[in-house]
């Protein structure tokens, strides 16, 4: 279930790059393991992390999410980023649903993977982190790789350790089914994130930050959708059995003015299916409860919170939630 709005849940994050690792790990594979390359390698993988897609994940302030992986251009002549409705081989991932973290201890507070009868060895050597290990899980309630018809329950499992680097870097560790072999895997990902903005408007002289969160259901057809913004991102997916439409919307300063003043640009389009973004971009003709609706398609405003940029914008949130 979505947590209480509280706008010091919503986050946007940008992967910075995937790293594939050895399933299961020799022991004494430092963990993280990409944090130490080049100079510490023992397992003589590729010295560089690399990001094949541009991943986006946006968290509202109930923790529902939103995370779209599109791959980047291979060949010369293939546009930046797929924004004409395909080709779908770009699409690499898109789901969405419920996210939950909690504290842990260091699960490899010797910096390594050893087996039990080793770890007494070292026992006065710990890690200090600038902030706590977590392990973080996300249920997902729609997911481009499982047809609609899937049940959630059937869906693999997706969760990690999350080790803060910095106060905007996060790496991610995890475990599960590689898509392209079926077998497991283990990997590390980096995630860098950014403080949601307001997108000022020539109508605001004090812009919000918004959250919004508008979904799609309908079981009879095997059709399930969400649309959420994020400050100044909006991102969607829509799937009608297996077949799956994405967008990807960001805010853009305009050139050319005295002041920031901008416009919504889609830089992400995958699929020909409606996906109603552009609501969101004016907020006041949405409320909670409120619907949207397309053809046969109806979407149903779930959340929609507004606060000031900067510090206490915690306390100075302004909230609508559909009880």
């Amino acid at each position: 279930m979505p947590a209480d709005p509280n706008p010091a849940n919503a986050s946007i994050s940008h992967r910075t790059y995937f790293y594939p690792l050895p399933h299961p790990l020799p022991p004494g594979t430092p963990i993280p393991y990409s944090a130490g390359l080049p100079s510490q390698n023992p397992l003589d993988l590729p010295a560089t992390p690399v990001e094949p897609t541009s991943s986006l994940v946006l968290t509202s302030t109930t923790k529902q999410f939103i995370d779209v992986r599109v791959f980047k251009p291979i060949l010369e002549e293939d546009p930046e980023l797929p924004n004409e409705g395909g080709p779908r081989a770009r699409l690499d991932w898109a789901f969405a649903g419920t996210s939950y973290s909690v504290p842990i201890p260091d699960p490899y507070p010797h910096g390594v993977t050893e087996h039990a009868a080793t770890a007494s060895r070292h026992a006065e050597h710990h890690r200090a982190w600038p902030a706590p290990i977590t392990h973080a899980t996300w249920t997902h309630w729609l997911d481009s790789r499982h047809p609609i018809s899937s049940s959630p329950t059937g869906m693999p499992k997706d969760e990690g350790t999350m080790f803060p680097l910095s106060a905007t870097q996060t790496l991610e560790f995890g475990e599960g089914i590689n898509p392209a072999t079926g077998k497991m895997w283990a990997y590390e990902e980096l995630w860098t994130d950014e403080a949601p903005r307001a997108a000022p408007t020539r109508e605001e002289a004090d812009p919000l930050v918004y959250s919004i969160v508008l979904r799609c259901e309908d079981e009879a057809h095997d059709v399930r959708g969400v649309v959420m913004r994020l400050g100044r991102y909006c991102q969607g997916i829509l799937m009608k059995g297996g077949y799956v439409s994405v967008e990807r919307w960001e805010w853009v300063v305009e050139d050319g003015l005295d002041k920031e003043v901008g416009g919504w640009k889609r830089s992400v389009r995958i699929g020909d299916q409606f996906l109603p973004c552009a609501p969101t971009f004016t907020p006041a003709v949405l409320s909670v409860g409120g619907k949207v609706r397309y053809w046969d398609y109806e979407w149903v405003c779930e959340e929609k919170v507004a606060w000031r940029e900067g510090p206490g914008a915690t306390e100075a949130g302004v909230r609508e939630r559909q009880e």
